[in-house]
């Protein structure tokens, strides 16, 4: 269970040399959560999986919250720019340009395990951490937001109001099948393929 224990902010290195620490601080934690779940979550553990010393992992980030909600906000950093990318620079049609984006959302393998790590193990954390809860409120707000973006220009006859909606729901259909295609047999990747995807997404916002 994450504790939060004070009030001390986010030491933000300036350095490359602290950049990189930062950084393999939180690879380790993804793997940890990844192999072990919340329930095996410490920062001894991140300590242990990334080879440096506790007190390293504690000068980046002072309460154990702070290292998942850094790995919320790393998440949305990597990929919510590289799905519009995928989108806006593709050739074609925007139906064409959405199976592109939506083919690196469920083949890109590190954003399933990332997703994965998200949507079964953050969310046990959220539940009872408020900086947590918070990363997960800004995840969603810029995927939601990407997704609208690429609503609007699928469909400009939508209002506000119902790209917001829709989005809503394509991003629980696209987060379900990057979460849950490993589990579901051996057709999993046909059925889930990114045109299924896309044909799908294309439903929610004809």
């Amino acid at each position: 269970m994450v504790k939060t224990t004070s009030t001390s902010k986010l030491q933000a290195p300036s350095q490359p040399r602290g950049q990189a620490r930062r950084e393999q601080i939180l690879s380790a934690a993804t793997d940890l959560l990844l192999e072990e779940g919340h329930a095996g979550f410490s920062v001894r553990g991140v300590a242990a999986r990334a080879g440096v010393a506790l007190s390293h992992v504690q000068y980046y980030f002072p309460e154990p919250a702070q290292i998942v909600a850094a790995l919320l906000d790393r998440f949305i950093a990597q990929y919510a720019d590289n799905v519009l990318a995928q989108f806006r620079t593709g050739t074609g049609s925007a139906r064409v340009r959405l199976v592109t984006a939506l083919n690196f959302l469920l083949n890109d393998e590190a954003y399933r395990n990332a997703c994965a790590v998200f949507m079964l193990e953050v969310s046990a954390f959220a539940v009872r951490d408020r900086k947590i809860a918070e990363a997960v409120e800004r995840y969603y707000s810029v995927y939601l937001g990407a997704v609208e973006a690429m609503a609007a220009e699928i469909n400009p006859e939508l209002s506000a109001s119902q790209r917001a909606v829709r989005a809503r729901q394509c991003v629980a259909l696209i987060e379900g099948m990057a979460a849950t295609r490993r589990f579901l047999g051996p057709d999993t990747d046909r059925a889930f393929s990114a045109k299924a995807a896309a044909q799908a997404v294309e439903l929610l916002l004809s």
